[in-house]
Parts: C-alpha cells; sequence; structure tokens
C-alpha cells in the first residue's frame, strides 16, 4: 500500500468518528423488566468482561422459595459454577434495591452479588464495600450508561464497588479482624507465590472465606488450595459441569502413574457431586488466626507439585474430549 493509500484510507477513517451523545436510559429501556432484563440476559457477556468473569445465564426472574422475592437474573461464574445474582435498576441506587439485594445474598445461597443502577450513592458504595470485607461473597456495583455514537446506540459498564484483590501489592486495610478476615489475609502471600510460580487464581469471584481456586487453563476444572473444616490444608483438583464424570473417569484411568509420582499421597473421590483429588495435611489449626505461615507455604509447594504431576495428563485428557466431541481424528 502506498503513502496515498494510506492517507486515504486514514481520511476515511477520521470522517467515521462520532461524538457520543449521553442517552436517558429510559429512552433505550423503558421498563426495567421488560426491556432492560432480557437485554442484558442476551448480552451477558458485555458485564461479565468489565467483571473480568466468564458469566453463563441460568434463567431471567428467578423465583427464590420462601417468598425470598424474584431475582432479576440467576447466572452462574463457569469456572467454579459459583452463583451469580444480577440485580438491575434504571434508576439511582436506592434503598429498596439495596435490601432486596442482601435479601438475596442470604436466601438465594449465592457467591457473587452484581448490582448494576444508573449511579450509586456514597452511602450505598460503603454498604457494598462493607460486604465485601466479610471476604465470604463477592459483591460487584456496576454503573450503566447508554450513548448514540453515530447512528447507532452503545451501552457501556463501570465498575465502582468490587471485591478487594489479592494480586500484587494488596495491602491489608485497618478493620476489626473477623475469621474471613483472617483468611483473607492468610491466603494473601499464598496467592502471589503461586502467581509468581506461573498459577493464576481464577478471576475475582472466585471461592472465598476457607477457599482459594486458581485456573488449570479449562472452564469448569480448577486447582483449590482449601483450610478444611477437619483442620487438614489441602491441594486440590476439581472438575464441575455436566462432563464432570467423563473428565473425571478419563483422568483417573492414570491413576496409578499419577500416584507413583506423587508418592501415593493422593486421595481420589470420584463418588462425589464433584469429583476431586487432592494431597492433604493435617498441620492447620480450626482457628485462623493461629494458622502458621508453614501451612501457607505447604499449599503453594503442594499445588505446584500437584500441577507439575497432573496438568499433562488433564491437558492429554481435555485433548482427547475435545476431539471426540468435535469428530476429530487429531490428524492434521
Amino acid at each position: 500500500m502506498g503513502p496515498d493509500q494510506r492517507l486515504t484510507e486514514r481520511d476515511n477513517l477520521l470522517t467515521e468518528i462520532h461524538t457520543l451523545e449521553p442517552l436517558n436510559l429510559r429512552k433505550v429501556w423503558p421498563n426495567e423488566a421488560q426491556d432492560f432484563t432480557p437485554w442484558l440476559a442476551k448480552n451477558l457477556s458485555l458485564l461479565a468482561s468489565e467483571l473480568n468473569l466468564k458469566l453463563e445465564l441460568v434463567k431471567e426472574e428467578k423465583v427464590l422459595s420462601g417468598g425470598a422475592g424474584r431475582v432479576d437474573i440467576l447466572a452462574k461464574q463457569v469456572t467454579t459454577e459459583a452463583k451469580v445474582v444480577i440485580e438491575n435498576q434504571l434508576g439511582s441506587s436506592d434503598h429498596s434495591h439495596c435490601l432486596r439485594l442482601m435479601g438475596y445474598a442470604a436466601n438465594a445461597d449465592a457467591n457473587i452479588l452484581v448490582w448494576v443502577a444508573r449511579d450509586f450513592s456514597e452511602y450505598h458504595q460503603s454498604i457494598l464495600s462493607w460486604l465485601n470485607e466479610s471476604d465470604n461473597i463477592a459483591v460487584y456495583a456496576v454503573e450503566v450508561k447508554a450513548y448514540r455514537v453515530g447512528g447507532k446506540v452503545a451501552a457501556d459498564f463501570r465498575v465502582v464497588v468490587e471485591p478487594p484483590q489479592s494480586g500484587p501489592g494488596s495491602t491489608s486495610t485497618a478493620r476489626k479482624k473477623t475469621t474471613s478476615t483472617y483468611y483473607a489475609e492468610f491466603y494473601r502471600p499464598v496467592i502471589a507465590g503461586l502467581r509468581s510460580a506461573g498459577l493464576a487464581p481464577v478471576g475475582r469471584g472466585g471461592f472465598r472465606g476457607r477457599y482459594r481456586s486458581f485456573q488449570t487453563g479449562y472452564d469448569k476444572v480448577v486447582y483449590s488450595a482449601g483450610l478444611q473444616q477437619t483442620g487438614k490444608a489441602t491441594a486440590t483438583l476439581i472438575a464441575y459441569g455436566a462432563d464432570r464424570r467423563s473428565v473425571f473417569g478419563a483422568l483417573i484411568q492414570h491413576r496409578a502413574e499419577i500416584d507413583e509420582r506423587l508418592d501415593g499421597q493422593a486421595e481420589w473421590f470420584e463418588e462425589a457431586e464433584n469429583p476431586w483429588m487432592w494431597l492433604a495435611t493435617e498441620a492447620a489449626l480450626d482457628d485462623p488466626s493461629s494458622i502458621p505461615g508453614a501451612v501457607g507455604d505447604w499449599i503453594v509447594e503442594n499445588l505446584l507439585r500437584l500441577r507439575e504431576v497432573v496438568q499433562p495428563y488433564l491437558n492429554r485428557v481435555m485433548s482427547d474430549i475435545t476431539k471426540a466431541t468435535d469428530g476429530s481424528d487429531g490428524v492434521g
């Protein structure tokens, strides 16, 4: 392409640049239930991208048992199948929606709460930030905006409240110590150590409280660090979803080789609802404030050890399942 052609192409692009004209949300979606909720359900990937989560729709207008209300959108996080409740509001945040969201947290057994609104008051942001401090549930406040761009309408999401991150540079804030904040502080160096070794956590909104989840490279199969109520610290591989038994069943065909490489220390739970295998130690204590740093070191060492041994077999299993699903014989 010559210089003149490049200039012509650039000039054509410049003529297509449009300003963003803010629109009243009610002009785009006149009714929350009839217009905005169905649109968001069909375009969940737009919201998921802003949250850095993989979301899958479960049901619109999900009625909860016991008269607890109706959830606008019930979804799940693809990797861990964590329940996600999404509450929509086309106006400014208000007490009614805030109370409703907290009621859903108590009655929907949700792991992640997302409140979408036009804008949020500082008061409501402070409530959601306080809920995030519990480390038992991930809460997001997301502002939605609409614009006219040329002859088309564009929607935009912006996160204004999110769970505290445990990435590099994170520090604990001064707050009252609770069981959950002890877990958050315990896992902070664990996550940093695993991340530096190339084992990344599962986005935002992964397991919380006693557990943290990490990526295998495949949806619905994760590595997990755990502090069990029995007192054990565990390094686990766990499968979820409709294919969980075929994945685990194929993996268990290599059990003899895996067990040998793990010195016979692995335990397998193939009959569980979500089958798993793990390495476990009795070193953890029930009181999280007294868990020695050596337990965190053990988790880092053994999750990396588990990945080193199991990942090649998991790659082979997932490749075979993909080929079988695609009807491919793998010949290029």
